[in-house]
């Protein structure tokens, strides 16, 4: 065996243990926080697919029509406790609104229900635009409308039925949001029918320390 071979041979041996590693070190440097956050939020978003809403939206006036009143009732104003799925999407503040925006084209099927059909993830993420942002306003509700169906006073710029299914549409309606977006940032707005699930700390009666 000539020694070249035999020097090859040590060279690959050599090599080996090193593979894994480098292999490692090169994922742990694709891995900066803002992928790391991105991934995170892309698992609050597959939340909305699998929680089950139920028939959320519906033609009936009397009805919220969004997931943002799903959850526990607690008052008689319509506050609610939010399900762990949507509160998760409010938590994140303004980095919500281009999130949601991102995912206004996706039209995974979700457990939430229109007409006991199951209602594309798209319009769940206009649903959260719409309460969850300062754009329920003139730009997107036809001022002086009269009519009280669901979608019956949207401009149809920035809105889609929650049984749409043309992907022009969606991507329509999409393109139109990022552009308001960047001609005017959208406000985020907490929804002030959300409450916590937790003792009201004005309420606890705390015990008095006994007298000397």
């Amino acid at each position: 065996m000539s020694r070249a071979f035999v020097f090859i041979i040590l060279f690959a041996v050599a090599l080996l243990p090193l593979s894994p590693l480098c292999t490692a070190q090169q994922a742990a440097q694709r891995s900066t926080p803002q992928t790391t956050a991105a991934a995170k939020n892309e698992a609050l978003i597959d939340a909305l697919v699998s929680y089950p809403f139920g028939e959320v939206y519906s033609d009936d006036i009397s009805m919220t029509n969004s997931i943002t009143y799903a959850g526990k009732k607690v008052d008689d104003n319509n506050g609610v406790v939010p399900v762990p799925a949507v509160k998760a999407i409010g938590d994140l503040g303004s980095p919500a609104i281009l999130l949601l925006i991102s995912h206004l084209n996706d039209q995974r099927p979700t457990q939430a229900q229109y007409r006991q059909q199951r209602v594309p993830l798209a319009y769940l993420a206009l649903d959260l635009l719409l309460h969850l942002t300062d754009m329920n306003d003139e730009r997107v509700v036809v001022p002086g409308c009269e009519q009280h169906g669901l979608g019956d006073c949207m401009q149809p710029d920035f809105y889609f039925s929650p049984d749409a299914s043309d992907p022009n549409v969606f991507t329509s309606v999409q393109k139109d949001w990022f552009e308001e977006n960047k001609r005017q940032p959208i406000n985020f707005v907490y929804p002030s029918w959300w409450r916590s699930d937790g003792p009201n700390p004005e309420r606890i009666v705390r015990p008095q320390a006994p007298k000397p």
